[in-house]
């Protein structure tokens, strides 16, 4: 009996997800590369709520060495410790542990997990060093890991330590690809922490062996809190009661449940006590006496829908809680801040607080002008972000809008590592905070946030209030600078106006190039070819270098305009158009798309691929094949051999266009030209469908990003079909007088399935999935002249298959005598003096053939065919005797 193989399930745990760069980067929002920013940052935010939580000052201490390629990150703080049975239930990674993520309030941070991912983090780039956690004297070295199935392994060592007030933790970070600026990220915390003494000692390995000592110190410094705290400043503390209005009603029951999980089945007065506004016993008893049917929380199990109505009671008993409840950093506080970091000249300051349905906030911003250059902290609810969490929101200022705080201070010329530095003479530091209870971000990893309009209005008008002045002076220096240069142009053409042109150099030796390009008009020529040989010529007129761009795409085509077409001229292919089915690639040139001829009943679409290294994903896809579409994979922008393509193929009224490009605006305009005319190609205009990737549905699917730089203006009638987000991404920051730094989403940013799967969607979506069937006569017609040819076809098989014509050549062969080929080896010798097209083997088997064709003609092949008609059986079976 054959042995056969009895599987097994395996179980995947997801805890592993907290041991791999990949998922950790989902879970953090953060790339590999700034994973020790990651743990600095998760590090010192705990450091401070746990000192906050006891009701001291908070004293964080920063350590950061770098020694074997290992950045080991320490962070150590005067809160009250950390408990061993705290530890242990960190270390658990089949649970989140976390005292924030479901409570709406002004915390920092409420990612829920973000412990485990710090433990995870050295193992997930290579690191089988402990993290150590030392506290209340204990030592605990934590070392985790995952095996072959993704099973988590932890090693949880404990030892007596020296660290008896408050807590130290080091985690290591292999160093190697690291984007890390510790001391960065301690002026961070200081700018949003006023009543914080945070300090930092960066120390590096030093360059020359020392048996004393193998690091030296790099940098240190020390913030000192600018407020008294506790009982001067105050500030929303964790351990404060959060208001009922801060709820919606699934966070409320989320709220509710995680109560009952953690086996605190509270009454309801006791749960409704702590909240801010209803400590007092009469308000408790009045929301209780709502639900009768609710004794303790584990009652909503059958009731989930009563949870809204106990949030609604709650609300109603109790009076909203204002912004001062939220506490914020203030005017003199960043002032100090600026003056440390970087030294101040001038100064700005606005706050806003408001609040929208009962949930307040409070946004502030601040401006420094400074000696050394500054920098631009961001920070929500005290603490630094690291990326700009408004990215995605309009921001509205009184003379103009702008995409999140960086598009803003771009705007106004504020931003402290600008687009404008070249023109500005200054140094600006910059700080937006943003302090609210129920913040609704749109990704789980808590990066950008969605604000509610009222928001987004007062963060502009904030920012607005701080950079006018710096605004309104640099618009008026850019005024005289810009007036300035027109002068000195104008004075430059007066000292010009003898010197030739690049554009009259060119025309006035083309005819020329072009005589020598094309050998007096025997041979085609390429623009480039034209172009080698105009370089050369314009030397008499001008020193000017001249571009191919500029040549081919605008002055061949000036010319032609003026003096008429070049017959002899053509345009290298830059594409291939793949048929399906058939196997064939036509090359995009002029010349050969003029010769081609469209294929009956093969393909009824045709889609134009701005990137021809996409082809391979979708021809192992076979979307051509399933979709009966022809592929045209080109190089950027539609040559004029596409659009002629185009135009031929929306004549014959049998093909449907499409175009598939980047979210960018040379994208944008690709599509355009596909469809609109052009200089080059006047009157032009077809009909073509843009299923290219547009940049709100690429940010909907989470694509990354990048940043380019574009030296060319936007085509006007590119701008004006743009939304305001397009805009803000596309035309970017102007840095120079012709350049701009822009960002984009291209279509690489897609992994191949979610390629092949956005093709198919749109083409759904257009009603372009059917595959071509011909009319019906057509089909028969078809139908019928392929019987006949295959019926042809195996008839002839069957006939040779009765002939036995193997058996039959063999003995014509036998009949032959080869030839000695006496004097071929000379004749071919004297024919290929001429130099002919053909090679030697060409020729050689020319001349064999015409000697076998002499010899077969001596050979009676009547008599041979007479022999093979014989009607007896075969296989020699006669009369049935053997």
């Amino acid at each position: 009996m054959a042995t056969v193989l009895d599987r097994i399930v395996a179980e995947m745990p997801r805890a592993s997800e907290y041991f791999t760069a990949k998922e950790l980067q989902a879970q953090t929002g953060q790339p590999a590369e700034r994973f020790a920013c990651v743990v600095l940052k998760e590090l010192v935010d705990n450091a401070l709520d746990a000192a906050e939580a006891a009701g001291v000052a908070p004293e964080v201490s920063i350590d950061v060495a770098r020694e074997d390629g290992i950045y080991w990150v320490t962070v150590a703080d005067n809160g009250p410790g950390i408990a061993s049975e705290t530890i242990k239930r960190i270390i658990d990674f089949s649970v989140r542990v976390s005292d924030k993520s479901v409570y709406r309030s002004p915390t920092r941070g409420a990612q829920g997990n973000a412990l485990k991912t710090v433990i995870g983090i050295p193992f997930a780039l290579g690191c089988d060093s402990p993290v150590v956690i030392e506290s209340r004297g204990v030592k605990h070295q934590v070392r985790a890991w995952t095996g072959p199935l993704g099973d988590v392994k932890v090693e949880h060592r404990e030892e007596p330590g020296e660290i008896e007030d408050g807590a130290r933790v080091t985690v290591p970070v292999p160093a190697d690809g690291q984007e890390f600026d510790p001391l960065w990220w301690a002026r961070a915390f200081a700018a949003f922490n006023l009543h914080a003494s945070v300090k930092i000692r960066v120390l590096e390995e030093k360059s020359w062996p020392d048996l004393a000592c193998s690091i030296n110190l790099f940098e240190e410094a020390e913030f000192l809190p600018t407020v008294s705290f506790p009982g001067g400043w105050r500030k929303f503390l964790p351990t404060d009661l959060t208001s009922p209005h801060w709820y919606t009603g699934e966070a409320l029951l989320r709220l509710v449940f995680a109560y009952v999980n953690a086996g605190k089945d509270l009454t309801l007065r006791d749960f409704v006590r702590q909240f801010r506004g209803l400590t007092a016993s009469a308000k408790a008893k009045a929301v209780r006496d709502r639900l009768p049917e609710v004794k303790h929380l584990s009652d909503f199990e059958a009731h989930p829908e009563l949870v809204s109505v106990l949030l609604a009671a709650m609300k109603e008993h109790s009076r909203p809680a204002g912004a001062e409840v939220l506490g914020w950093c203030g005017e003199e506080h960043f002032k100090i801040r600026f003056e440390q970091f970087y030294g101040l000249k001038r100064y700005w300051y606005k706050r806003i607080i408001g609040d929208v349905a009962g949930i307040p906030y409070v946004v502030e911003a601040a401006l420094g002008e400074t000696d050394k250059p500054g920098s631009l902290f961001i920070g929500v609810n005290f603490s630094p972000t690291f990326e700009d969490p408004l990215a995605s929101t309009h921001l509205p200022g009184p003379e103009f809008g702008a995409y999140g705080i960086g598009g803003f201070l771009s705007r106004v010329r504020c931003h402290p590592v600008p687009s404008w530095e070249w023109e500005r003479q200054s140094h600006v530091a910059a700080a937006f905070h943003l302090i609210s209870p129920a913040l609704d971000f749109l990704d789980r990893t808590k990066t950008r946030l969605k604000v509610p309009d009222e928001v987004a209005q007062a963060a502009g008008k904030a920012l607005w209030a701080v950079c006018k002045t710096v605004y309104r002076e640099e618009k008026r220096r850019e005024r005289d600078a810009a007036r300035a240069e027109r002068a000195a142009r104008e004075r430059e053409k007066l000292l010009r106006r003898q010197e030739w042109t690049l554009k009259d150099a060119v025309f006035e030796v083309l005819p020329e190039a072009l005589e020598r390009a094309s050998g007096g008009g025997k041979y085609p020529v390429s623009a480039r070819t034209l172009y080698y040989q105009v370089r050369p010529l314009i030397q008499t007129y001008t020193g000017k270098e001249l571009d191919y761009n500029y040549f081919s795409q605008q002055l061949l085509l000036e010319y032609q305009e003026r003096f008429g077409p070049i017959e002899a001229l053509y345009y290298d292919p830059r594409g291939y158009l793949y048929e399906p089915h058939t196997g064939r690639a036509v090359a995009l040139g002029t010349r050969e798309v003029e010769s081609y001829d469209f294929p009956a009943w093969v393909f009824d679409k045709i889609l134009y691929v701005e990137k021809k290294g996409l082809w391979p994903v979708l021809q192992a896809a076979r979307l051509a094949e399933r979709y009966d579409m022809a592929v045209v994979a080109a190089e950027g922008y539609a040559t004029q051999a596409a659009r002629v393509l185009f135009r031929r193929a929306e004549r014959n009224r049998e093909y449907r266009l499409f175009v598939l490009h980047d979210a960018d605006p040379y994208g944008y305009n690709i599509a355009r030209t596909l469809r609109e005319e052009t200089r080059r190609m006047k009157g032009y205009r077809v009909d073509v469908v843009d299923i290219g990737l547009k940049l709100e549905e690429a940010l909907e699917m989470g694509l990354e990003s990048e940043e380019f730089t574009r030296h060319q203006d936007i085509p006007q009638a590119v701008k004006d079909g743009l939304t305001d987000l397009e805009r803000e991404w596309f035309i970017g920051r102007q840095v120079g007088k012709k350049t701009w730094i822009c960002r984009r989403i291209e279509l690489n940013a897609m992994s191949a399935p979610q390629l092949v799967s956005f093709i198919e969607a749109k083409l759904a979506e257009h009603g372009a999935t059917a595959k071509v069937l011909p009319p019906e006569g057509v089909l028969l017609a078809e139908a019928g002249g392929l019987f006949w040819s295959l019926a042809g076809e195996l008839a002839k098989k069957r006939i040779l298959e009765l002939l036995d014509v193997p058996a039959l050549v063999r003995r014509v062969l036998a009949q032959l005598e080869a030839p000695a080929f006496e004097g071929l080896f000379g004749q071919l010798k004297r024919a290929l003096e001429t130099n002919p097209p053909e090679s030697w083997r060409e020729l050689l088997e020319m001349a064999v053939l015409e000697a076998a064709r002499e010899s077969l003609d001596r050979v009676d092949l009547e008599s041979l065919l007479g022999h093979a008609r014989d009607p007896s059986p075969p296989y020699g079976v006669r009369d049935g005797s053997s």
